[in-house]
């Protein structure tokens, strides 16, 4: 039986609102991070042909400089457009119980709607690195 290639896919396109003010620190190590989580809604058509809307939660992360230039113009509600991959945690509390998160690791992140007259933001940071 002959063996099975499959590209390594792994890359994650949303739209949607912060819906807290994002965390900004600067680790032990010196890395920058900001971590946020942004709701993306979905209208859809229910059995009674009614329109509802399902709203799903993301937590997106930053590094580096990106992190550094978006902790001062991200704020609850921003409207923002980010790509990334998924990046999956697993850990154990104090009583060892199992716990797993899976966050989005934003390569390119795209502030949506004008602030004070000035154009929309737009930068893209490849400075992707793994959690320390």
């Amino acid at each position: 039986m002959s063996s099975l290639k499959m590209p390594s896919i792994n890359q994650v396109t949303l739209s949607g609102r912060l819906v807290q003010d994002p965390d900004y620190r600067v680790l032990d190590n010196g890395s920058a991070r900001l971590s946020a989580r942004i709701a993306v809604n979905r209208p859809y058509r229910d059995r009674n042909d009614s329109w509802q809307e399902e709203t799903s939660f993301f937590d997106i992360v930053l590094w580096q400089r990106s992190a550094e230039i978006f902790a001062d113009r991200l704020s609850k509600g921003s409207p923002v457009f980010v790509t990334g991959r998924l990046r999956s945690h697993t850990w154990r509390d104090d009583r060892n119980q199992p716990h797993s998160r899976i966050e989005i690791q934003v390569r390119h992140l795209q502030i949506l709607e004008r602030n004070d007259g000035q154009e929309e933001g737009d930068l893209s940071e490849e400075t992707e690195r793994t959690a320390a």
